[in-house]
């Protein structure tokens, strides 16, 4: 029975994942293909197309990496393509084992001796059944934290996301590595366009803030959601966020 102990109720998941973004785009143009890589034995690496830079607009790799990981792990689960699929906090050590072991109990695994060693058990059932599973790593941020548990299995998938290639490429199973850019035009002004639907006059100028901020997903995400709670159009929140940012650039000018 694949190592399990007691039978649970097949399928399962754990874990607690990120909520799904309000307006979230599934990025047709800048993500296509990403279900198409995933595919059983397949581990997948999302990582920024860019380093994080400094400055008004930096990207704190915030390109969308996990609403895409979070996309493709709903489809799977929603298809029944995974029996069972554990959302994982990638941040440090701690994290990986805590939600080794949520997965691994509901997998109905022996969960007996130390967090190490129940993990150890997880990862070596997830390399030897025939069930197929998907394990997203959310945030890695040290290769090591994943030292004797890297997921790996013929039934299995992997998602990873981190902010740098070196990262998500540091484990021993040969990672296929997918750089996450801004969204496109048509993307951004897609988004725009779901997020204020409640109040057509707020689009107004949409094109333009669309194309100011470059497709990044935090700077949309945070600009719809200021319109989409004030009396604000695109063409008032550009010309506030322009100003803005002319001031900051004036004051560090200034501070130099």
């Amino acid at each position: 029975m694949d190592g399990v102990v007691r039978p649970p109720a097949w399928p399962v998941r754990s874990g607690v994942a990120p909520p799904r973004a309000y307006g979230f785009t599934p990025r047709p143009e800048t993500a296509a293909g990403v279900m198409t890589v995933l595919t059983p034995g397949t581990v997948l690496g999302l990582v920024p197309d860019q380093p994080a830079r400094a400055g008004p607009r930096e990207r704190l790799a915030a390109c969308g990496k996990t609403q895409l990981a979070l996309a493709a792990a709903d489809s799977l689960w929603q298809s029944g393509s995974v029996q069972l699929l554990a959302w994982v906090d990638a941040t440090s050590r701690a994290s990986v084992l805590a939600g080794y072991l949520h997965a691994a109990a509901a997998a109905g695994l022996d969960l007996t001796g130390t967090a190490e060693s129940a993990a150890v058990r997880f990862a070596s059932w997830l390399s030897q059944t025939s069930r197929p599973w998907l394990v997203v790593l959310d945030d890695l941020r040290d290769g090591a934290d994943l030292d004797d548990v890297w997921p790996r299995g013929a039934a299995g998938r992997v998602v990873i996301t981190a902010r740098d290639e070196a990262t998500a490429a540091s484990g021993p199973p040969e990672v296929q590595i997918r750089p996450v850019g801004a969204l496109s035009t048509r993307e951004s002004l897609g988004f725009l366009m779901t997020r204020l639907a409640a109040d057509p006059d707020q689009r107004h100028g949409a094109i333009d803030l669309a194309a100011e901020l470059g497709g990044e997903p935090a700077a949309l995400a945070q600009a719809s959601a200021v319109i989409a709670s004030s009396r604000l159009s695109c063409h008032d929140y550009l010309e506030y966020f322009t100003e803005r940012r002319a001031s900051l650039a004036e004051r560090a000018g200034r501070e130099r």
